[in-house]
């Protein structure tokens, strides 16, 4: 087995690239690569640049895990599509059902950094900067939301190995929901809203002074009664 770490060893990347080719009926290039690491990967993971996938790819073939061959697009053009080796399938069945104890989960948030940050800020623009980033995790909410609806409506879903690509989409569209809340909560913690009129939809104020009775005296002191 190929192990991190080790001189030719793999990183948690090589083996999404060899993942993405395991995925593939076909041959692809780092250019179609990387266009599927933007529908599936950048959701959990991340979408390497074309050119991180080209240097993966060589690591690959090096190792013998995947294959090269130059086809010809057009009359003049050509490119390098890549299909994963036997022995690549078997370093990867054996990475997946290792236990990722040297793979810690890393999360790297410029926004909430910003936030933590804000001392050197006013809170109104780290509101717009939450705000803004509010709206692109809503954006994401809907491209995926399309992705699935476009899995169901062209059978991707019905396909018998689509189980755990279907159950990771749910659970990506759960943490997008989920810090949709969160940063709303956070946003409402640190804005300098100052104080506002008191909203109709609560009712009529409390009969009693409340500022009144934790000096200790009684407001309704002094009123007569009938």
């Amino acid at each position: 087995m190929v192990r991190r770490g080790v001189s030719g060893g793999l990183s948690a990347t090589s083996y999404a690239v060899l993942g993405l080719l395991w995925n593939a009926p076909e041959p692809l290039s780092a250019v179609e690569l990387r266009t599927r690491a933007n529908f599936t990967l950048r959701f959990f993971y991340w979408a390497p640049a074309v050119s991180h996938i080209r240097k993966e790819l060589l690591r690959l073939e090096s190792l013998e895990l995947v294959t090269a061959e130059e086809v010809r697009l057009g009359r003049v053009r050509t490119t390098l599509v890549h299909r994963i080796t036997p022995r690549g399938d078997e370093v990867l069945r054996e990475w997946v059902a290792s236990l990722p104890d040297d793979d810690p989960v890393v999360l790297k948030h410029p926004v909430i950094l910003r936030v933590w940050l804000g001392g050197a800020t006013d809170s109104t623009r780290l509101a717009e900067i939450l705000d803004q980033h509010l709206a692109r995790t809503e954006q994401v909410i809907d491209q995926l939301q399309w992705g699935q609806q476009r899995a169901r409506e062209s059978g991707i879903d019905a396909m018998p190995d689509s189980r755990h690509r279907r159950a990771v989409s749910g659970y990506v569209l759960r943490s997008y929901y989920a810090e949709l809340a969160n940063v709303r909560q956070l946003r409402d913690e640190i804005a300098d809203r100052g104080t506002q009129a008191r909203p109709a939809a609560a009712g009529p104020p409390p009969l009693r002074d409340q500022a009144a009775w934790s000096a200790g005296s009684d407001p309704h002191a002094g009123r007569s009664e009938r």
